[in-house]
């Protein structure tokens, strides 16, 4: 885990007679109790992303649970590092055989779906496999987070991952039609987070697929490689979003934002010259579906017939920041 803090323990402190002193800490808002008898420096944990938050209250909801659990949905969604829209769960999930049963308690929700084969260790942790964890996502959360989450596990593991043939040898799965339209949906020509998103919402749009990641070529040499290309429209699509341009961005990190904005302009004024239209489209236009629509109405994209019954949902509490 990145930037993993040290987890205070009151079973620990009370063998060493320094109870009293966490408790206090506690009191003051000095260190804050992630489970029961569990606490981390509050300082340190304001400081982590809220994805390593969550990571780290996993971790420390596992000091509280029996040995031998594995971690399952969210949790091993996070711990396998795949991409949430929108916010982590208050509590962390574990999976269990069908026989074992057995109810939720605070802070951890139990799933008696069966145990899984497959399963492996993660910062310290059992976890369900990256299969299994995106199939059981895929049926249980909303479809465009579920998308996000299988782009990006099958843009890392391309040739191990086959989640229809992992989704075949589950005998039973409860949301298995949601689960398959997320499978046969996902690409891992996906790249980020919000391309993902973006083609969701062109999806619930009814405008028609795009290629992805499409190469472009002028007299120069390579011009580029684009987000989105509408072929029938001759116009190109770039999702604009912190991955290209953020702090921490994945790409072209030893150069300045302005070096990066210039080589940009210049990459899009070639590609420009190349099709017949181009535009730009970043988290907080795509989030507002009739926004997006109206953005992209000028460039020839038409709201066609009904929207995907998956992506029926409205779009709340999106993340721009991936």
């Amino acid at each position: 885990m990145t930037h993993e803090p040290p987890l205070f323990l009151t079973r620990e402190a009370v063998r060493l007679g320094s109870d009293r002193q966490l408790r206090r800490r506690h009191a003051d808002g000095s260190l804050t109790r992630l489970a029961t008898g569990v606490y981390v420096e509050t300082r340190l944990f304001a400081a982590l992303t809220v994805d390593d938050q969550y990571r780290t209250k996993v971790r420390a909801l596992a000091l509280t649970s029996n040995p031998g659990i594995q971690f399952s949905h969210d949790s091993a969604a996070a711990l396998w590092r795949l991409p949430s829209i929108g916010p982590w769960p208050r509590v962390a999930h574990e999976v269990v055989g069908v026989a074992a049963g057995g109810t939720s308690r605070v802070g951890i929700r139990r799933h008696a779906i069966g145990l899984d084969p497959a399963a492996v260790e993660l910062d310290g942790l059992v976890v369900t496999s990256l299969a299994r964890t995106v199939i059981d996502m895929a049926s249980s959360t909303s479809f465009v987070r579920a998308v996000a989450m299988a782009d990006h596990a099958l843009r890392i593991a391309p040739e191990e991952l086959d989640l229809h043939n992992a989704l075949a040898a589950r005998e039973t799965v409860r949301g298995a039609v949601r689960a398959t339209s997320v499978i046969d949906f996902a690409s891992p020509l996906s790249e980020s987070p919000g391309e993902s998103f973006a083609r969701v919402q062109f999806l619930a749009l009814g405008y028609p697929a795009p290629e992805l990641q499409v190469e472009f070529f002028d007299d120069q040499g390579f011009a580029g490689e684009v987000d989105f290309y509408f072929p029938e429209l001759d116009l190109i699509i770039e999702f604009d979003g912190q991955s290209k341009y953020g702090p921490h961005r994945q790409y072209q990190q030893e150069l300045t934002l302005e070096q990066i904005l210039l080589k940009e302009k210049d990459r899009e004024d070639r590609l420009r010259r190349l099709v017949r239209s181009f535009a730009r489209i970043n988290w907080a236009l795509t989030a507002d579906r009739r926004a997006l629509a109206n953005h992209l109405r000028p460039d020839g994209l038409q709201e066609r017939g009904r929207s995907h019954r998956a992506v029926r949902e409205p779009i709340s509490d999106t993340r721009a920041g991936q």
